[in-house]
């Protein structure tokens, strides 16, 4: 089968299993710089596959240190047993003398993530950044101590050097997942430039995968018993068997215990005549014409296991578990790739070994709670710069395209490209800069400037630029322009539209953005008893409450 169409029959069998709906074990979050969605059918399967089924939840792309640090928003709704964090060196800014910028900026967010782990008391899954494909010195890149490989390299190590002793820390690595994709078909530049998502479905299914497994070895349902399925493997006869026994005493070697299990004495003597050295290897068996599960739950009993840590590995259909009680490893038709398809199957996972015990680590050993950077002390750092200026009627197509995909924060319902351009002389493009880069138009106010009150009614950010301030900065922006022409009373309107819960805790705060007392300034629903505006259609392109 085509790879495309095995990412297809993945992506619709986790539909099916959400809409079973079981009952989740785990509540996993993730944050990335990039648009991380398409990670999560691949981990939500491999969790559900491995015995533990969970909701996962997608946070704003490239807020990663911001919602770490706030103490509300997203994790504090999510409420996270397993945080997911994954940021590339492209949204770090300049990399700086040997990767020194990359390293700050990433060794930054992992910090936050670090405590935003402590304070909800979630493991941290950090997946390390793969090295970027670009390479401005071409050929020349790998003989610069300054290029990008050398950079990423430098930062990458620094990332692993930081969290790698950490006990409630596990480490990913997108470069593998790169790697085994390869580098033509990993990355997707024009979804990038669409929608922020940098890499193909192949390189998420990979990282899901991999992310799936370690999780499975650290809620200890990794593999600790390989459970050769005798009836099968017998049939193929010693050719068969030769090409299994020097893997299978590497394996053995990593700590991993061999068992066969069949269905009745046959197999048994089938194997001592055509492989005799196979039974020097078990430690244990079963051939007997129980059901498979009374077999390997008698197996796992005496080998010290449960079923969750048994791997059955067999030709052909293997009868599989839907609940994870065990897991199953299919072979192929040739004997001769036998050997490799075990030693990738994942058999000898391992996750790190803890430190210290007790829930995940809100506080340290000593019990204090770490010191780390906080909130405002990133923005501040950001040197962020924000311009307003004039729409163009030229513009407001492009802008109404970035209203329409403001979802988190926006005061209402997107208005189209038609009712923008019927009020563009009271519209204030957004622009926003800082160290890390230059967002462009990043977001759009609407004003209505009628009368002794303006009406803000159309406010929206992208993503990018949340959590930098620039929220604040606009509505401050709006009462110094109101006091200027003498209005005494900024009003914003908006509606919930069940995703905009950014906009709405933002305008909890709204007395803070107040600079002069001489101008009220209040938020209020539109279409409850405190709007005074009527709920006249086309009014506002806020529209009416939901």
């Amino acid at each position: 089968m085509p790879p495309t169409a095995e990412l297809f029959t993945l992506r619709d069998r986790w539909q099916r299993v959400e809409r079973e709906g079981h009952r989740p074990l785990l509540r996993v979050a993730l944050l990335a710089s990039y648009t991380v969605d398409p990670l999560v059918p691949y981990l939500g399967l491999a969790l559900h596959d491995a015995g533990l089924p969970a909701t996962l939840r997608v946070g704003p792309f490239n807020q990663v240190v911001q919602q770490c640090l706030a103490t509300d928003g997203f994790l504090a709704t999510a409420r996270p047993d397993v945080l997911v964090v994954a940021a590339r060196p492209e949204e770090a800014g300049d990399p700086g003398p040997a990767g020194a910028g990359w390293a700050e900026e990433l060794l930054a967010g992992a910090e936050a993530a670090l405590a935003a782990a402590r304070r909800h008391g979630a493991l941290l899954v950090y997946v390390l950044p793969a090295v970027p494909a670009a390479r401005p010195y071409g050929a020349g890149d790998a003989a610069y101590a300054g290029g990008v490989a050398a950079a990423a390299t430098a930062a990458r190590e620094r990332l692993r050097e930081r969290l790698a002793g950490d006990p409630w820390v596990l480490l990913v690595d997108a470069e593998e997942a790169v790697r085994a994709v390869g580098g033509r078909r990993a990355y997707h530049p024009a979804l990038f430039r669409f929608a922020k998502v940098p890499y193909t479905e192949e390189v998420f299914a990979r990282l899901g995968a991999d992310t799936g497994r370690l999780l499975r070895s650290w809620y200890g349902a990794g593999c600790r018993v390989l459970v050769l399925d005798g009836d099968g493997l017998a049939d193929t006869g010693r050719a068969g068997w030769t090409e299994l026994l020097p893997v299978l005493r590497e394996l053995r070697d990593t700590g991993l215990r061999v068992a066969l299990h069949a269905g009745g004495p046959r197999c048994w003597a089938t194997v001592a005549a055509d492989c005799p050295e196979l039974l020097g290897l078990l430690d244990g068996w079963v051939t007997d014409d129980r059901p498979l599960a009374a077999q390997l739950t008698e197996i796992a009993a005496d080998l010290d296991a449960v079923p969750a840590q048994l791997a059955v590995v067999g030709t052909g259909p293997v009868e599989a578990d839907g609940t994870g009680r065990w897991r199953t490893v299919a072979l192929g038709a040739d004997p001769r790739a036998w050997a490799g398809e075990l030693a990738t199957a994942g058999l000898t996972d391992r996750a790190p070994t803890r430190r210290w015990s007790g829930a995940p680590g809100r506080r340290g050993p000593d019990g204090a709670e770490p010191a780390g950077l906080s909130l405002d002390d990133f923005v501040a750092s950001l040197d962020v710069r924000v311009e307003y200026r004039p729409v163009e009627p030229a513009e407001v197509a492009e802008l109404a395209e970035l209203v329409a995909r403001a979802h988190d924060f926006a005061l209402g319902p997107a208005p189209g490209a038609d009712a923008l351009a019927t009020r563009a002389a009271g519209l204030l493009a957004v622009r926003v800069r800082d160290r890390l880069g230059d967002y462009g138009t990043a977001g759009l106010l609407g004003v209505d400037r009628a009368g002794d009150r303006w009406t803000v009614d159309v406010f929206s950010l992208s993503c990018p630029v949340l959590g930098k301030d620039v929220e604040t900065r606009a509505l401050r922006e709006v009462t110094r322009r109101a006091a200027e022409a003498g209005v005494g009373e900024v009003l914003v309107r908006w509606a919930d539209t069940g995703r905009n819960g950014a906009a709405v805790r933002f305008l909890a705060t709204l007395d803070a953005a107040t600079p002069d007392p001489a101008v009220r300034f209040r938020a209020v629903r539109a279409g409850s008893p405190d709007d005074p505006v009527p709920s006249t259609p086309g009014r506002s392109t806020v529209g009416a409450s939901r």
